[in-house]
């Protein structure tokens, strides 16, 4: 199933052709950043002149209206809007944490699909109400 997705803030398309396209921030640098639209594809493709830290956590921003897309349900997450290809609107959220995988996906609060290695890490991920991260043991 095709997913288009969307900014929160000015409803732009972010994947115009077959990669999903952002801005990522780190201390006022940007750059252009690629990556794939399939949930639980981690594959990202970037400029040679940016190096991505493991661990550190990155500020995604729209390429559009550049908003910084970071959660406000919780801050180590990005929030994009999807539609899918049958019409039903989602919230996909997926950590800005550079080597986390963990993506959430939500039509509703009991709705909410978890993909990737990290995703359990967070506790009830839900874009309709309070996130937690459970705590590392």
């Amino acid at each position: 199933m095709g997913r288009y997705y969307h900014c929160p803030h000015c409803d732009k398309v972010l994947n115009p052709g077959t990669k999903v396209v952002l801005v990522i921030d780190h201390k006022g640098e940007r750059e252009l950043i690629l990556l794939s639209p399939d949930l639980g594809d981690y594959t990202v493709v970037y400029p040679l002149s940016f190096e991505p830290e493991l661990g550190r956590k990155y500020i995604f921003r729209c390429p559009v209206c550049q908003t910084d897309l970071t959660s406000s349900i919780n801050d180590n997450l990005v929030e994009l809007e999807a539609e899918t290809d049958d019409g039903r609107s989602e919230k996909v959220g997926f950590s800005r944490v550079y080597g986390e995988r963990a993506t959430f996906v939500g039509s509703g609060p009991e709705h909410v699909t978890l993909y990737g290695d990290h995703a359990t890490r967070y506790d009830s991920p839900n874009f309709f109400g309070e996130t937690r991260i459970r705590d590392e043991e």
